[in-house]
């Protein structure tokens, strides 16, 4: 019988016990005999739920149990990884790879364009490298012992999940990922290539969509659009706070620019393949094309991207600061700011030009046929029929003029995504009486009582509060001249 290893931990992805329970299910009824290897104990930080007796006092009930239990009907081990006593180095050939995970998984901790030079900062590199090289070791203990067929790691971008990979690998055992849905609601990954390798996914869309007829394609597509855009129930997480809007548009008739701001911080995690742009930051390069698109009489409107509610508030009074400025360059932008209510798929249905950083919402303008520009890398960007500007000297009259758009490309990439989903077999609510994803306060107060370090419990309370600042921001009116 084939063998397979799922590497596990919660909080490796959204929905871990639902993921892992589908995907374990998945892989027994394709004939594996499972071991879950579960690497919780060398964990940094503790996303798990708060303690059973906590949560009853509370009003609510977590079922410890359910998760073990589901897997030992489903027929699959658990084994709880522990540190090995043999914890040395890491190999040099995997030294720079690791260390590039573990920086990735900084950037993406504290939210920010860049890691902070705090002593919180260099004490979590330190815990999250040592864990690392936990893991490292005691998985290539495990493995020179008990070689599986297949190994199923999380993502594989973070630290603990590249050293899982690395060592796998090494070994010369076939890997394969797993993440939460992308493209539908209640779905899960796996696939063998790393989710946010944005050359790698697109380089395997034709062959993984040549078996697609182009009417299956479309449908794909439009169903997966149609679901994104329905308010509060779809996939975008963040259109439950939008409302549909009468005309956005100008009432002259005249040509509409619609800017999208994009989430910064995040893709800086993802590596070099995401950084070849050569801007300071987005809006250097929405103000040059601004400036062509109002000479030629469009009107401008700008929708930040409603993520920059979670964001720090260093990182969010920049922005700020920056779009403040962005407006006083051009006295006619319109300002949607990320705590509107308007609709920003009625912005895009309005748009004659849509200009992106690299939001998904430009994946979206591209099928529903609008001309579509990026000024980042985008994980669409090779394969949807789009315009690149990465540089100033990119941004000329002639790359603004528009063109009539395809939206072929946009709906391959799309379906390819949709065709990789597994369906979830389970709900968060055979694992508690709460939905983590949309916690009340109370139980989002209780996680403070989880065993974590005390920089990260005042990181807690710190993020608690920057949203809730962030979200009831409110500019100054213009002064009226």
């Amino acid at each position: 019988m084939k063998t397979a290893h799922v590497v596990h931990y919660i909080g490796a992805t959204s929905k871990s016990r639902s993921v892992v329970a589908s995907l374990v299910a998945d892989l027994t009824e394709e004939g594996f005999k499972v071991t879950v290897i579960d690497i919780s104990s060398l964990s940094t930080i503790n996303q798990d739920f708060p303690p059973a007796w906590l949560a009853l006092v509370l009003g609510h009930r977590v079922y410890p149990q359910a998760f073990e239990t589901e897997l030992a009907r489903l027929g699959a081990s658990l084994l709880r990884l522990k540190s090995s006593s043999d914890v040395g180095e890491v190999g040099a050939e995997h030294e720079n790879t690791l260390k590039q995970a573990v920086r990735s998984e900084l950037l993406t901790y504290f939210r920010n364009s860049s890691i902070p030079p705090s002593r919180e900062a260099s004490t979590l590199e330190h815990k999250l490298s040592q864990r690392m090289t936990a893991v490292y070791h005691a998985l290539n203990a495990l493995w020179e012992q008990d070689l599986p067929d297949l190994v199923l790691i999380p993502n594989g971008r973070t630290s603990r999940q590249k050293a899982a990979r690395v060592v796998a690998e090494s070994h010369g055992i076939e890997v394969q990922l797993y993440e939460n849905g992308r493209a539908t609601k209640n779905g899960y990954y796996r696939g063998t290539t790393q989710p946010h390798d944005r050359l790698a996914s697109q380089a395997e869309v034709e062959a993984a969509t040549k078996k697609l007829s182009k009417e299956r394609t479309k449908e794909l597509a439009q169903t997966w659009l149609t679901d994104r855009m329905s308010l509060g129930t779809g996939t975008n997480e963040f259109s439950h706070s939008w409302t549909h809007a009468l005309s956005l548009g100008p009432e002259d008739g005249s040509k509409t620019a619609v800017f999208f701001s994009s989430s910064f911080d995040e893709f800086l995690a993802y590596g070099p393949m995401w950084n070849i742009d050569n801007w300071s930051n987005q809006f250097e390069a929405f103000d040059l094309m601004m400036t062509i698109l109002d000479k030629q009489g469009y009107q401008l409107i700008l929708r930040l991207h409603p993520n920059l509610i979670s964001k720090s508030r260093k990182y969010f009074h920049n922005e700020v600061k920056q779009i403040l400025t962005l407006q006083t360059r051009h006295s006619g932008l319109i300002t949607y700011w990320h705590n509107s209510p308007v609709n920003s798929y009625d912005l895009v249905g309005q748009a004659d030009l849509v200009i992106v950083e690299r939001s998904t919402i430009g994946l979206e303008a591209s099928l529903m046929g609008k001309p579509v520009w990026t000024t980042q890398a985008s994980q669409w960007d090779q394969i949807a029929d789009i315009r690149q500007v990465l540089s100033p000297e990119d941004i000329t009259d002639e790359v603004m003029t528009p063109w009539k758009a395809s939206p072929v490309g946009a709906e391959k990439f799309v379906s390819y995504w949709v065709i990789q989903e597994h369906p979830l077999r389970y709900e968060w609510s055979q694992w508690s009486s709460w939905n983590p994803d949309k916690a009340p306060l109370r139980m989002k107060i209780a996680l403070l009582f989880l065993k974590n370090p005390w920089f990260h419990r005042r990181k807690l309370i710190s993020h608690e509060l920057a949203k809730f600042r962030n979200r009831r921001f409110s500019p100054k009116p213009k002064i009226q001249t």
